[in-house]
């Protein structure tokens, strides 16, 4: 669970595979092709001997990313409005933080790396 800031107030959310569940059948689509689609890195650029990706953020899908923030904060909160009525009361928020916090937070609930078990 995580806190995302909108229009001055804290507010819950949380990523689970219930809210991969509320994205698809609210919007008909699946949450991990619409907020991460496809990257497009350009090619590295020499610095000083290192090698630096330029990331085009433009490409982000905005719209995706308030549909995902919808979507994590009625999982953390059932009694959140419709996702039109949501977003019509929503304004004021740093999407680059919530794109941020929203990828790694999805990451990690589809895409955990598996941990090493102990030895015996």
């Amino acid at each position: 669970m995580f806190k995302v800031e909108i229009g001055g107030k804290q507010y819950e959310a949380e990523v689970t595979f219930y809210t991969a569940q509320l994205y698809e059948a609210e919007f008909r689509k699946d949450i991990i092709q619409d907020l991460f689609g496809q990257q497009d890195f350009t090619a590295p650029v020499q610095t000083d001997g290192d090698a630096v990706l330029q990331v085009d953020f433009t490409k982000v899908n905005w719209l995706a990313t308030a549909k995902v923030l919808w979507a994590a904060i009625k999982t953390a909160d059932d009694s959140t409005p419709s996702y039109t009525s949501w977003m019509k009361q929503t304004s004021g928020v740093n999407m680059w933080l919530v794109q941020e916090q929203l990828a790694t937070e999805v990451a990690d609930c589809f895409f955990r790396a598996e941990v090493a078990g102990e030895e015996v």
